[in-house]
C-alpha cells in the first residue's frame, strides 16, 4: 500500500465521529469467538483497531438479533457473517471491481458438517439427505446454512448454540444436525463419550468465507472508512501475530493462507 493511499484511509477513519459499533454472537464458535470476548476474530479486529487508530464498540448478542441490529442500522456491522443473498439485500460485503466477493478481505473460512446419531438411518450423500423421512435438521439459529438446508427441501429445527444441538441429538430430539467444524471438534474433545453416540457423515454441507458485514446505508455514507477496515482485516489475517495465535489454537489443523 502506498503512503498516499494509507494517508487517505487514515484520514477517513479520523473523520468518522464516534465508535464503529460491531456485534458478535454470544455463544462459542471456536476458535473465532470463544464465548468470553476472546477468539481469533476479536484478535483480528484488535489489530485493525490499533492499525487504523479506530475506536470499536462491541456488543455480544444472540446471532439473529445481531444481524437484525445491523440490518436496522442500530449497529454498524456483524462480525463473521457468511454471504447469502438476503443479507446482501441490506448489507455490504467487500467486493472486487467485477462485483464478486473479495475473498482476500474475509475474516476467515470455516465449514459446516453433518453429524448424526449412529443408530439413525439418515445419510448425507451427494449433497442430499437419504432416509430422512421429513425429520428436521438441527442448525444454529440465524445461521445461513439453515437457509441452504431449507432450499434443499428439508425442514430445520433451530437452537441457540452448537452445544444445545448436540444435547438434542444426544436425547433423540434430533437425528441429524449441522455444525461448524472447529466448534464441533472442541465440544467432542470435551465430551469424548459422545463418539459412541454420533458420527460425522459425508463431505461438508458448506464451506463458507466469513466477513465483517456492514449495514448498507452506513457503508454508503462512510465508504472510505469501511473499505479501510476491510483492507486492514486482510492485513491482520496475514500478520505474524494472528497466524501464530491461529497455529496455537488450531495446531495441525491450520489452513493454508
Amino acid at each position: 500500500m502506498t503512503s498516499a493511499v494509507l494517508s487517505l484511509w487514515l484520514g477517513a477513519v479520523q473523520a468518522f465521529d464516534g465508535p464503529v459499533k460491531l456485534c458478535f454472537e454470544d455463544s462459542s464458535v471456536y476458535p473465532w469467538i470463544t464465548g468470553d470476548d476472546k477468539g481469533l476474530a476479536l484478535l483480528q479486529l484488535t489489530l485493525v483497531e490499533k492499525e487504523l487508530g479506530l475506536k470499536i464498540e462491541y456488543s455480544r448478542l444472540p446471532w439473529r438479533r445481531c444481524l437484525l441490529e445491523v440490518q436496522t442500522g442500530r449497529i454498524h456491522a456483524a462480525i463473521a457473517a457468511s454471504y447469502n443473498s438476503e443479507r446482501a439485500s441490506w448489507g455490504s460485503y467487500p467486493l472486487n471491481v467485477d462485483g464478486s466477493l473479495n475473498r482476500e478481505q474475509r475474516m476467515h473460512t470455516d465449514s459446516f458438517h453433518v453429524f448424526r446419531r449412529i443408530d439413525s438411518p439418515v445419510r448425507w450423500l451427494n449433497q442430499r439427505f437419504e432416509n430422512i423421512a421429513g425429520q428436521p435438521v438441527g442448525v444454529q439459529l440465524g445461521y445461513s446454512v439453515g437457509r441452504n438446508i431449507e432450499e434443499l427441501g428439508y425442514p430445520v429445527k433451530s437452537a441457540r448454540s452448537a452445544e444445545d444441538l448436540l444435547r438434542m441429538l444426544e436425547v433423540g430430539v434430533l437425528q441429524v444436525v449441522v455444525l461448524q467444524r472447529y466448534e464441533a471438534q472442541r465440544l467432542l474433545k470435551a465430551r469424548p463419550e459422545l463418539h459412541t453416540l454420533l458420527v460425522e457423515d459425508g463431505p461438508p454441507v458448506k464451506v463458507a468465507d466469513q466477513y465483517l458485514l456492514f449495514n448498507g446505508q452506513f457503508h454508503a455514507g462512510n465508504e472510505a472508512l469501511v473499505k479501510s477496515v476491510w483492507a486492514a482485516i486482510e492485513r491482520a489475517r496475514k500478520s505474524k501475530k494472528y497466524q501464530e495465535e491461529e497455529a496455537l489454537m488450531l495446531g495441525a489443523e491450520v489452513r493454508a493462507k
